[in-house]
């Protein structure tokens, strides 16, 4: 192990999921949380409501004063506009090609952005992806019958 003389150690992280190319992310169709509530104001804007269950101290706490039952996220406008289009049908690319048109960006200053927000919905649990050539985990593999 080299000497580290700034005192940091280096952290070993392994994936978390299928380790996917940047063609196969592309390609790959963000599709929104089924079990989440959301609405669009007239603004434009998302809201969305995620359920809360009371863990830990706040389970103590609960019992004194009742915490609320969701906890609201408000989309900006440009996250409003890309959650509308994780719907499954749209693409990444396409999402991609929209915000470029949309909002007149550049395409590395675009692709940044969305991918870093498309992380953060993922890590959220707020969304999720098809991905093209790749089977969902909790999917059992077909068989085939023969004659």
């Amino acid at each position: 192990m080299p000497l580290n003389i700034f005192g940091k150690r280096e952290r070993k992280t392994t994936p978390r999921g299928p380790v996917i190319t940047k063609e196969q992310f592309l390609k790959s169709k963000p599709v929104r949380n089924p079990a989440l509530n959301w609405s669009q104001y007239p603004s434009g804007e998302v809201a969305i409501f995620v359920k809360q269950e009371p863990t830990g101290i706040t389970k103590l706490m609960a019992k004194i004063v009742k915490p609320p039952s969701e906890k609201k996220i408000l989309l900006d406008r440009v996250g409003s506009f890309v959650w509308s289009l994780c719907d499954g049908e749209h693409t990444v690319e396409d999402i991609l090609k929209e915000l470029m048109s949309k909002y007149k960006l550049q395409r590395r200053e675009a692709e940044a952005s969305l991918t870093l927000y498309l992380q953060m919905l993922f890590r959220r649990m707020l969304i999720g992806f098809m991905i093209p050539g790749v089977k969902p985990p909790n999917e059992k593999p077909t068989e085939e019958k023969g004659d």
